[in-house]
C-alpha cells in the first residue's frame, strides 16, 4: 500500500511539474508549483524524512509559492495576451512527442539490465561488510568490560569475497 501511494505521489509530481511549464496562465502555474510541492514533501514524509518534508512546505509552499502568487496577481495580466501567444507554442507538439517517445525507446533499449548482479557491487558490499565486522571487532577488543558491548549483537565472521571475471 505504501509503495503504491509513493508511486502516486512520485507521479503525481512530475505531472504537476509539467503542467507548472506547459499552464498559460501564471496563476494557474504557480498553483501547480504549489501542487508540486506539496506532493514532493509528502513524497519525503512517506520514505522517512519528515523534517525535510516539513521544511518544504513551510519554506516553499508557505514563503515562496505564496510570494510568487501575490506577485503575478499585483503584475495583472491580460487573458487575451495569454491565449496569442499560446498558439506557437502547440504547433510543435507533434515533433516533440515523436523525439521523447524516440528517445525513451533508445533509452530502455540501451538500459535493459538490473544491477543486482554486477561484480563490482557485489565486490564493494562485502569489502565493506568485512570492514564493518573489523570496527565491531575493535569496538569489543576496547570495550570488553562495558555494558555497551553486551548490547551489540555478535555476528558472524566468515565473510567470503567472491571475484567475478
Amino acid at each position: 500500500m505504501t509503495t503504491l501511494i509513493l508511486n502516486f505521489l512520485s507521479i503525481g509530481t512530475v505531472l504537476s511539474g509539467i503542467l507548472t511549464i506547459t499552464a498559460k496562465n501564471p496563476v494557474i502555474s504557480v498553483i501547480y508549483l504549489i501542487f508540486t510541492f506539496v506532493l514532493a514533501a509528502g513524497y519525503l514524509i512517506l520514505i522517512g524524512i519528515q523534517f525535510i518534508g516539513i521544511s518544504y512546505i513551510i519554506v516553499y509552499v508557505g514563503a515562496i509559492a505564496v510570494l510568487f502568487l501575490f506577485v503575478i496577481m499585483m503584475i495583472n495580466i491580460k487573458l487575451t495576451d495569454i491565449l496569442e501567444t499560446g498558439t506557437q507554442y502547440t504547433k510543435n507538439l507533434p515533433l516533440a512527442i515523436a523525439i521523447g517517445s524516440l528517445f525513451s525507446y533508445v533509452f530502455y533499449s540501451i538500459i535493459p539490465f538490473n544491477f543486482n548482479n554486477v561484480p563490482s557491487l557485489l565486490f564493494a558490499s562485502a569489502k565493506s561488510q568485512l570492514n564493518i565486522l573489523n570496527y565491531h571487532n575493535i569496538f569489543n577488543a576496547s570495550f570488553s568490560n562495558s555494558s555497551i558491548s553486551n548490547a551489540i549483537p555478535q555476528g558472524n565472521n566468515n565473510v567470503t569475497i567472491r571475484h567475478y571475471y
